[in-house]
C-alpha cells in the first residue's frame, strides 16, 4: 500500500499544472507516492505534456468538463494511498510539504483531513485556509462586511476565523479544496465528494462530512504552499457571486434544518442581489467615471483658455464673452473630444497614443463644423484651436497618472518598465535573462541578479548574494522578482515572498528548464519564432506617423524654448538639435547603432531606449531589437518624458 495519493484536477492551466507537478516530484522524495490528473476537457495543450514530460503520471482523460467532485472521485476510486490529497493545479508545494503533513496525521490519529497554510501570487496570506461552517448568522456577517471589518472579533470574524493565529494549528471546520488531505479510510468510510456539486462548495460539503463522522479537520501552519488563484479577480463578479451561493444553496438543503433553510435561502437571495448590485454600479463607473472627470477637466482647460484669450486679445479695452459661452459652447467642446476619445477606444487599457491624436483632430473637426452650422456657439476659431492643441496633453498627462496610480508607472502601450531582478546562479540567469530579452512576450528592464552560489567578482550583472536582497531591493529600486527554481527551493521562495509582500509589487517563477514564467494569473511562453523581427516601423504609414511626430514635438519644444531653456542639460545644443529635427535631419528618438541589417533603417535618434532601458546599457544591439519590437509613438512619449532634458546632451 502506497502512503500517498495525489489527485490533481485540471483544465486548461498547463503551465500551472506543470509547475505543480514539479514542486509535486520534488515533495515526494523519499515518499511512497502515486499522482493522478484527471483532465477535464482541456484545449490548451495540458495531455500533451503531461503525456511528454511526466508519463509516469496517472492521466484520467475525460471527454467532458465533468466537474470538480466527479473529476477527483474517479481518481479516488483508484488510489492506492494511506491518504489522499485534493491539490489543485494552481498550487506550488515547498518541499517539506508531505512529509510534514504526514507525520501530523500520523501522530493524531483524531485526524481525519487537514488544510495547510496558503499565500497568494503577490506573498499574501489567503484567509480561505481555514474557515468556520457557513451557517446562516456566519453567512450574513460575511455577506454584509461585518467578517472584513471586526476580523478579530470571534462573533462577527467566524467565517474566516479570523481571530486565530495564522502561525499556529488549529482545530477548524471547514478546509480548502485546494490542498486536502485526507485519511483514505476516512473517505472510505462517509464517502467520497458530492458530485451535485460541479464547482465549489464540495470542500465544505466533505469537510462536514468528517467532523459528522466523529474526526477533526486541522489548519496545518507548519508548511506552506502558494495557491495562485486564491486572488483571482473572478471572485468579485457576479457569475461567480451566482455558482458560488447555489453551491451554499445545495449545501443549506443538504444539512440544515427547514427553519434554518428558510433563513438561509432568504440570505442567499440579498447576497445575490446585493453582489449584483455592485457589480451593476462598479460596470457603470469603469464605463462613465474616468470619461467624466476627463470631460469636466478639459471644460475648465477651455474655460482657462477663454479667459486668457479675452483678458489679452479679444477684449483688452474691456467687455467679455456672453455667458451663453460658458453655459453651452465650452460643454459641448469638451464633450466632443470625449465622444470620440470614447468612440477610439482611449479609455481602454493598455492606453495608446494613436486614439487621443486622432480623437483630438476629430473633436477639432466637428466643433468647426457644429460652429459653422449653428453661429450662435462660434465664439473663436483661435480657443478652439489651441483647445485642440492641448485636450492630447491633457489626455496623456490623465492616462501617465492614471497608470501611475494603478501599477507604480507611467507607461502606455503594453510596454511596462518594471525593474526586475532575477535570483538563479549565474548559469541559469544567462538562460533566463537571454529567453525574457529574446524570446519571451515580456517587457522589463533587467536590473541584474541574486547569486543564490558564489560570486564572480568580474560578473558586474550580478548585484549581491542571497543574503544582500533586501539592501540590493532598496538600493536598485527593484519592483518585481523572478526566482528560478532550478536555484533555489520553493520553501525559499514562499518564504521570500512572504517577507517581502509589502515591498515589491510582483512575484514570477521559471521552473528548471521552462521556457515560460508564471505568476499572478499570467503565464508568459516563449516562443523563438515570434521574435522574428516584424516591427511597425518597416511599415511607410508608421515612419510617417513618427516624423509628423517628432514635427509637432519639437515645433512645440521650439516655440516655449524662451520659457523652458532652463529644463535642459545643455540649452543651446538642445535648441539646435530641435532645429535639425524640424529640418528632418533626425528623429528625436531613434536606435543606439543604426547599422544593424535586421532592423527596419531609421534616421540617426537624439535620444534612444536606454532613457528608461537601464540594463544592457553595453549590448546595444538587444536594446535596439527591444526598441523595435514594441515600437509606437507612446513608447517614443515615453522616451521623451524621462529624456527631454538630454536634448542638447548628445551631438550628432
Amino acid at each position: 500500500m502506497k502512503i500517498l495519493s495525489v489527485v490533481i484536477v485540471n483544465y486548461n492551466v498547463k503551465h500551472f499544472l506543470e509547475q505543480c507537478l514539479i514542486s509535486v516530484q520534488k515533495a515526494s522524495q523519499n515518499i511512497d507516492v502515486e499522482i493522478f490528473v484527471v483532465d477535464n476537457a482541456s484545449v490548451d495543450g495540458s495531455v500533451e505534456m503531461l503525456k511528454r514530460k511526466f508519463p509516469e503520471v496517472k492521466l484520467i482523460k475525460n471527454k467532458r468538463n465533468v466537474g470538480f467532485s466527479k473529476a477527483n472521485n474517479q481518481a479516488i476510486k483508484q488510489t492506492q494511498g494511506k491518504y489522499v490529497l485534493l491539490l489543485n493545479p494552481d498550487t506550488i508545494v515547498q518541499e517539506d510539504t508531505f512529509v510534514k503533513c504526514i507525520d501530523f496525521m500520523e501522530k493524531h490519529p483524531d485526524a481525519g483531513a487537514i488544510g495547510i497554510k496558503m499565500i497568494d501570487g503577490s506573498g499574501q496570506f489567503l484567509p480561505e485556509s481555514k474557515r468556520a461552517l457557513p451557517t446562516p448568522w456566519v453567512a450574513f456577517y460575511k455577506i454584509f462586511g461585518l467578517s472584513k471589518l471586526f476580523p478579530q472579533n470571534k462573533k462577527f470574524g467566524k467565517y474566516h476565523l479570523t481571530y486565530l493565529d495564522k502561525n499556529q494549528n488549529h482545530e477548524v471546520d471547514v478546509l480548502s479544496g485546494a490542498f486536502m488531505l485526507i485519511r483514505k479510510k476516512v473517505l472510505d468510510e462517509i464517502g467520497l465528494l458530492d458530485e451535485d456539486y460541479f464547482m465549489y462548495g464540495e470542500d465544505i460539503d466533505l469537510s462536514y462530512r468528517i467532523q459528522k463522522a466523529g474526526y477533526k479537520n486541522y489548519y496545518f501552519s507548519e508548511s506552506q504552499i502558494i495557491h495562485y488563484k486564491g486572488e483571482s479577480t473572478k471572485k468579485g463578479s457576479l457569475n461567480y457571486v451566482i455558482v458560488f451561493y447555489k453551491a451554499m444553496l445545495i449545501f443549506a438543503q443538504k444539512h440544515f434544518s427547514k427553519s434554518n433553510l428558510s433563513l438561509y435561502m432568504f440570505l442567499i437571495q440579498i447576497a445575490v442581489y446585493f453582489r449584483a448590485g455592485l457589480a451593476i454600479l462598479r460596470r457603470i463607473w469603469n464605463m462613465i467615471g474616468f470619461p467624466s472627470i476627463e470631460w469636466g477637466i478639459i471644460l475648465a482647460n477651455v474655460l482657462f483658455i477663454k479667459d486668457i484669450w479675452e483678458k489679452n486679445y479679444k477684449y483688452i479695452q474691456g467687455g467679455a464673452y456672453p455667458e451663453i459661452f460658458d453655459h453651452l459652447a465650452a460643454p459641448i467642446y469638451a464633450f466632443a473630444f470625449v465622444f470620440f476619445y470614447v468612440l477610439l477606444g482611449a479609455y481602454k487599457r493598455p492606453y495608446r497614443f494613436r486614439p487621443i491624436i486622432i480623437g483630438a483632430f476629430l473633436g477639432f473637426v466637428t466643433i468647426a463644423t457644429i460652429s459653422y452650422i449653428f453661429p450662435d456657439i462660434n465664439f473663436s476659431r483661435a480657443i478652439v484651436g489651441i483647445a485642440s492643441l492641448t485636450t492630447p496633453l491633457i489626455a496623456l498627462f490623465n492616462r501617465a497618472m492614471h497608470n501611475y496610480l494603478l501599477q507604480g508607472n507611467i507607461f502606455f502601450d503594453k510596454y511596462f518598465n518594471r525593474r526586475t531582478l532575477i535570483i538563479a546562479d549565474p548559469q541559469e540567469y544567462e538562460r533566463v535573462s537571454l529567453l525574457i530579452l529574446e524570446e519571451l512576450p515580456y517587457d522589463c528592464d533587467l536590473a541584474g541578479y541574486i547569486s543564490t552560489t558564489e560570486i564572480l567578482e568580474e560578473d558586474e550583472r550580478c548585484l549581491g548574494n542571497i543574503l544582500q536582497l533586501e539592501d540590493v531591493l532598496k538600493v536598485h529600486k527593484i519592483e518585481e522578482i523572478i526566482f528560478c527554481n532550478h536555484s533555489i527551493s520553493t520553501r525559499d521562495i514562499i518564504t521570500w515572498m512572504t517577507k517581502l509582500q509589502n515591498q515589491v509589487n510582483f512575484f514570477r517563477i521559471i521552473p528548471k528548464n521552462a521556457n515560460f514564467i508564471m505568476g499572478h494569473h499570467q503565464v508568459y511562453e516563449a516562443n523563438p519564432q515570434n521574435y522574428v523581427i516584424f516591427s511597425s516601423l518597416a511599415l511607410p504609414e508608421t515612419r510617417i506617423k513618427k516624423q509628423i511626430f517628432d514635427i509637432l514635438v519639437s515645433l512645440f519644444l521650439f516655440t516655449t524654448f524662451p520659457l523652458t531653456f532652463w529644463l535642459y542639460e545643455k540649452p543651446l545644443l538642445a535648441l539646435k538639435n530641435l532645429w535639425f529635427i524640424l529640418k528632418g535631419k533626425y528623429h528625436l528618438v531613434g536606435y543606439i547603432d543604426g547599422s544593424n541589417p535586421d532592423l527596419p533603417p531609421l534616421k540617426n535618434g537624439i535620444l534612444d531606449i536606454r532613457i528608461i532601458y537601464h540594463y544592457h546599457q553595453k549590448n546595444p544591439v538587444i536594446l535596439d531589437k527591444q526598441y523595435a519590437r514594441y515600437y509606437s509613438l507612446g513608447l517614443d512619449f515615453q522616451i521623451l518624458l524621462q529624456g527631454f532634458r538630454k536634448l542638447g546632451s548628445i551631438v550628432l
